[in-house]
């Protein structure tokens, strides 16, 4: 979708009365900007801060399985050798294997609450972000600004509108 606009811009331009010298345009890193603003940077530590808290607790649950398993290791070593485990034994290994499948459930709602809550967290930085790189364009004169360099084989450096655009959105951020 994103080679198609572009392709459509480029169309646009060729057929346009403008000569190419009238044309102003611009690109920017978005990974970048969401990279090196403070937006940006506060949704990294909040995401990151949910994950260490998630780590602690996979930790501490950890911690009670590797317990729990040596201890019926240790137990079923003392087993002579055609003697039946106890009733206690056979206990503790279903409470092992329940709470096993309890850590690999909770680790896939983890991971997937984690990237949703990437996802959310992002999409807030570029609510507030889209409006900023707007009104820059329009009071800048530009008349295309791109917002990824993947279909291009070679953009100038001297239109690369990254560090500025970030700089006038931690302005506005600070708001």
């Amino acid at each position: 979708m994103r080679f198609i606009t572009i392709i459509a811009a480029l169309i646009l331009m060729s057929n346009s009365n403008l000569l190419a010298a009238d044309l102003k345009i611009g690109h920017f890193d978005l990974q970048r900007m969401l990279a090196q603003s403070d937006a940006g940077k506060e949704s990294r530590e909040k995401y990151l801060a949910r994950v260490n808290t998630y780590q602690d607790e996979m930790n501490r649950r950890a911690e009670k399985l590797k317990e729990l398993k040596n201890s019926i290791e240790g137990e079923a070593k003392k087993l002579k050798e055609n003697e039946r485990p106890s009733n206690q034994l056979v206990e503790k290994d279903k409470e092992y294997a329940a709470l096993f499948r309890e850590f690999q459930r909770l680790q896939g709602g983890y991971q997937d609450e984690l990237k949703l809550y990437d996802n959310e967290l992002t999409r807030k930085v570029l609510e507030e972000l889209t409006p900023v790189v707007g009104e820059f364009a329009v009071a800048n004169h530009y008349d295309y600004l791109f917002k990824s360099l993947e279909p291009f084989a070679y953009a100038s450096e001297t239109r690369d509108l990254t560090d500025e655009l970030v700089r006038i959105f931690n302005k506005a951020h600070r708001k």
